[in-house]
């Protein structure tokens, strides 16, 4: 398991995230975004990858991909080309997030070409095939304890990123 703070001054480390995560995460680039749903809460979930059944009999006839990317709390952008099409934080009503939820799927069947992330901020940028990036913007200040992204990976690892700059990268058989 690797686990570590990003500002942790006892040990004078600082991980320099911008390099780390990309080599944790190169195996999933131009992988295809086959779904893109929304789990309890209204957390986005992207599905890459070989798509399968779930393995419980309850949850057989629902598929996940092989890669699985999940946005807690954590406001999110979609542009295109440049242009911004939705921005998560300024979606105020139920309309609004209908909006915003019909506009991601059109990362669905895009080829996932690179992922960037902002060491400072931890500004996450996921660049799509046909000119679209999905942008997500962690709130450093958030104290609900919830990472701000996960994502699963077909070596049964988990990457989690917060809170804060808390990182970590384990089997998801480790408690």
């Amino acid at each position: 398991m690797i686990t570590t703070s990003f500002k942790d001054a006892k040990l004078n480390i600082k991980p320099s995230l911008d390099k780390i995560i990309p080599s944790i995460t190169q195996p999933m680039i131009g992988e295809t975004c086959h779904q893109v749903s929304f789990s309890y809460g209204d957390e986005l979930e992207l599905d890459f990858g070989e798509m399968t059944p779930y393995e419980h009999p309850k949850l057989a006839h629902l598929l996940k991909g092989s890669w699985r990317f999940g946005a807690r709390a954590t406001p999110w952008t979609v542009k295109h080309q440049g242009q911004i099409l939705v921005v998560t934080a300024e979606a105020d009503t139920d309309e609004q997030t209908a909006i915003a939820k019909e506009i991601v799927k059109q990362l669905e069947q895009k080829k996932l070409l690179d992922l960037t992330i902002e060491a400072d901020t931890i500004r996450l940028t996921l660049s799509f095939e046909d000119g679209y990036q999905l942008i997500l913007e962690p709130d450093l200040e958030d104290d609900s304890g919830l990472a701000h992204w996960e994502l699963f990976m077909p070596t049964e690892q988990v990457l989690a990123i917060g809170p804060g700059y808390f990182w970590s990268c384990k089997s998801i058989h480790e408690p």
